[in-house]
């Protein structure tokens, strides 16, 4: 309530005034002393103190003021005019002293009373960060308010955060919760005007999950068996292989549960499908074969959703599952649903699941490894008894360390003419070479192994070669010679013959890393310094993993890297870990006297992993290095140390690897300069 001090007139006696005469002079004149000494104050109504003294007497010149407030003494001042002065809230002694020509004096004190009204109008803002979902900023407004105290409501003991007028004051809390936040509108005195408003902190559940977030609610619901909400996190079981990350989730099917027991997590945001529809996620199951449905649906109607089935390939190990979904991409999806050994009741079992993320389509094309999205990515066909389809390897060793690779399974009886196809992504890039290489566990020697490709839409359209085992019980590398195969038809479905000519006896064959053999070109080819700057050279890199490798003019010609030409990488949303591109060389790298790979490397972010490989084409030989970058959206020569790396072998492939260990998100790199250096 805004208060008005009334104006006081203090009176004093009047002191006897003696007038002069014309002819007294005036040497002879005689000044009276001030009289009837008075003092009005007017208070400015907005809580800022300012308070004007206006000074009144008879006969007086001058006046000075005693404020009252342990402040000095006002400058002299005429008659007529007044003084400001800034109090406190608070009451007061004000002195007004009257002065005459002749240096007279009086006085009087008169009482004065500063009270502030309480800010009105309150108006506070709170807003949480885009980015931070934990850091919030407070900003208030206020008629009549001097400052501002802010109390964030996380801590009991809390003492208030100071807020000046126009101030914006910032706190990140430390948890997720509910928490009330309380504005104090001061008016510089002890009148305040108080706001207060609950904000609830979360931390929004978004794709990708890797359930590491100690702030996350990674609330999922069971159904059908062992329902409720639980927070299934653990830590990982088995930090190896696929999955090496320290937490996990896990979902525990109760002995009779329903056959579509399973469980589910809504996210705060829809899923964004417009790049891919493909999402990945390592599992941990106790037997391989096991039917998971990934479903994702409309966080408000249920009957809207998408889901596919995907079989298990590995038991009691980390496999990286992917699942391609039929959305509609009209509509909504914000929850994922997940069943595990779909169409069986539960027997108590443990399934761990891990990294929910969108992922690139697994590719099937040349080179196959089987690893990764391409675990999922093959589903062969088989025809006159030769079921055929990914496992676990068997028989890892050093000849093939792979985890998965292809099987056929040659049963008794079966025709001489038994096998399997599969259809690829893309065509086989005969131009690219004649040759294809494939690795083979065969249980006999001399057994033949034919490797074909046809024309999806004319059979009659193929190429094919023959190979022969040499090795019983163990891997070995198989080349396949095309000849003059022609480069102009798409060769796109691949058919594979075990033990051709001989029917089935009921034998494991195995099957990995098929990919391309010697170029076939005729032309000069890369060597070592590669700088991508001679025009008469093909630099074909072949990518792999879904990001793609382009020579093109420099897009920064600055610093340490001037030159014409470069490579551009493009790591899309969804892409590999392990995704790169590889050069084959027109002869090997000469390490007999250096040891140290240097290459020119351009990164939107300091910390980026690349990874060099250095490789033999004609045998299994390599070594890797890793090394970081350390600027950012500028040339930088990152250093690989090939200390100890083969001088007998031919290495002739290199193999880059940007951003290596994390997947893709549509970014793009740039590289140059490949030279060997001490």
């Amino acid at each position: 309530m805004k208060k008005y001090l009334k104006y006081i007139l203090v009176a004093f006696l009047a002191v006897a005034y003696t007038g002069c005469t014309e002819d007294d002079g005036l040497e002879n004149a005689t000044l009276s002393v001030p009289s009837n000494v008075a003092v009005d104050f007017s208070i400015t109504q907005d809580n800022s103190g300012n308070v004007t003294i206006f000074p009144s007497a008879d006969g007086a010149n001058t006046f000075t003021v005693e404020f009252g407030d342990g402040s000095e003494m006002s400058e002299p001042f005429l008659v007529g005019e007044n003084t400001l002065h800034t109090y406190a809230e608070g009451t007061y002694e004000v002195t007004v002293i009257a002065t005459n020509l002749a240096g007279e004096s009086a006085q009087t004190t008169q009482t004065l009373v500063v009270s502030f009204s309480a800010p009105e109008n309150l108006e506070v803002t709170v807003a949480v960060d885009q980015s931070n979902p934990f850091l919030v900023s407070v900003s208030a407004t206020a008629d009549n308010a001097a400052a501002f105290e802010v109390y964030f409501g996380e801590d009991p003991a809390e003492a208030p955060t100071p807020m000046m007028i126009g101030e914006t004051v910032t706190y990140e809390y430390s948890a997720i919760g509910t928490y009330t936040i309380t504005v104090v509108a001061l008016s510089g005195g002890a009148a305040t005007t108080t706001y207060t408003q609950e904000i609830t902190i979360v931390n929004p559940l978004l794709m990708p999950l890797d359930f590491e977030s100690t702030t996350l609610d990674y609330s999922f619901t069971n159904f059908g068996g062992g329902d409720g909400v639980f927070v299934p996190i653990m830590a990982n079981p088995d930090p190896s292989g696929a999955n090496d990350s320290g937490s996990v989730a896990y979902y525990t099917k109760p002995a009779g549960s329903e056959v579509w027991a399973g469980t589910f997590v809504t996210l705060n945001e829809p899923i964004d499908f417009t790049e891919t529809t493909t999402i990945a996620m390592d599992v941990y199951s106790p037997a391989a074969g096991v039917p998971i449905i990934f479903k994702v649906e409309n966080a408000l109607d249920g009957n809207i959703g998408a889901e596919v089935t995907v079989n298990t390939t590995e038991a009691n190990a980390w496999e990286t599952m992917y699942f391609t979904l039929p959305v509609d991409l009209a509509q909504t999806y914000s929850r994922i649903v997940l069943f595990f050994n779909y169409g069986t009741s539960g027997t108590g079992e443990t399934y761990y699941f891990d990294n929910i993320m969108l992922s690139g389509a697994p590719s099937s094309s040349i080179p196959v490894t089987f690893e990764g999205g391409q675990a999922a990515a093959f589903q062969f066909n088989e025809f006159g008894g030769a079921p055929t389809n990914v496992v676990a390897n068997p028989y890892v060793d050093g000849d093939n360390g792979s985890a998965t690779v292809g099987h056929t399974y040659k049963v008794v009886g079966s025709e001489t003419w038994a096998g399997a196809y599969t259809d690829l992504d893309d065509p086989v890039d005969f131009a690219y070479s004649n040759q294809l290489t494939m690795k083979v566990w065969s249980p006999l020697a001399n057994a033949q192994v034919i490797l074909k490709f046809e024309n999806l839409n004319d059979p009659a359209i193929f190429a094919e070669a023959t190979a022969t085992t040499t090795v019983a019980n163990g891997w070995e590398t198989l080349t396949f010679d095309y000849g003059t195969v022609s480069t102009t038809q798409a060769y796109q479905r691949m058919v594979i013959f075990f033990n051709f000519g001989a029917p089935g006896a009921n034998n494991d064959y195995y099957f990995d890393d098929i990919d391309y053999g010697t170029p076939s070109t005729t032309g000069p080819m890369p060597i070592v310094p590669v700088t991508f700057e001679e025009n008469d050279i093909p630099f074909d890199w072949v990518s792999f993993g879904g990001g793609a490798a382009t020579v093109i003019t420099n897009p920064d010609q600055s610093g340490i890297n001037t030159s014409a030409m470069v490579t551009e990488y493009v790591k899309p949303a969804g892409a590999e870990t392990w995704a790169g591109a590889s050069l084959i060389l027109g002869s090997g790298m000469d390490f007999s006297t250096m040891h140290t790979v240097k290459v020119k490397v351009w990164s939107p972010a300091v910390g980026t992993t690349f990874l060099l490989k250095l490789e033999e084409n004609a045998s299994a030989y390599f070594m890797e290095v890793q090394a970081t970058t350390t600027v950012a959206n500028q040339w930088e020569e990152l250093t690989f140390d090939f200390t100890g790396i083969s001088t007998t072998n031919v290495i002739d492939v290199i193999s880059f690897f940007p951003d290596f260990g994390n997947p893709g998100a549509g970014t793009t790199y740039y590289f140059d300069d490949f030279v060997i250096t001490n």
